[in-house]
């Protein structure tokens, strides 16, 4: 037994520290009393401490009521000057092929992180990432909070 603990242990540790650890950074803006409107966007702020081409990934969170299988949104990204780095029009689906929601859930609540198909380019700076829903609805019901989150591309994943 103790043999197997030990190889066990070896194995772990050896998976552990030969992938490279990838850091990805989340932020989320609350919608208020879960009513989107389309003048209210979310707006979050993150700080890249190093340049490189960035992965996008929209942040959703949604109760069971929320009555549509999609969002269709506009994301802006802006540096601490204003300029504006990137523009992007989503259509995230929100439920798998089968029809039922997708992502993670707890109760009736759903969490959903969506690559964008994107990779954006941006240097050591705090950028502004703004989000506007542009569903036909206004106000948009039943979404709690919507956020970007970023990762480094690196040359090899794991």
């Amino acid at each position: 037994m103790n043999r197997f603990v030990s190889v066990l242990l070896i194995i772990s540790t050896s998976v552990v520290f030969s992938c490279k650890q990838i850091e990805v950074r989340e932020r989320v803006a609350d919608i208020p009393r879960h009513e989107w409107k389309k003048k209210s966007p979310a707006i979050v702020e993150l700080d890249i401490t190093d340049s490189a081409s960035y992965q996008l990934y929209l942040i959703l969170r949604h109760t069971q009521q929320y009555r549509y299988n999609n969002l269709v949104a506009s994301i802006s990204v802006k540096d601490t000057a204003g300029h504006p780095v990137s523009t992007l029009r989503v259509n995230a689906s929100l439920v798998t092929p089968s029809g039922k929601w997708g992502g993670s859930n707890i109760d009736d609540l759903y969490d959903h992180r969506i690559r964008l198909n994107v990779p954006v380019v941006l240097k050591k700076n705090r950028y502004r990432f703004t989000i506007s829903q542009l569903m036909k609805d206004d106000p948009l019901l039943f979404m709690l909070n919507a956020g970007i989150g970023v990762e480094k591309i690196t040359e090899t994943r794991h």
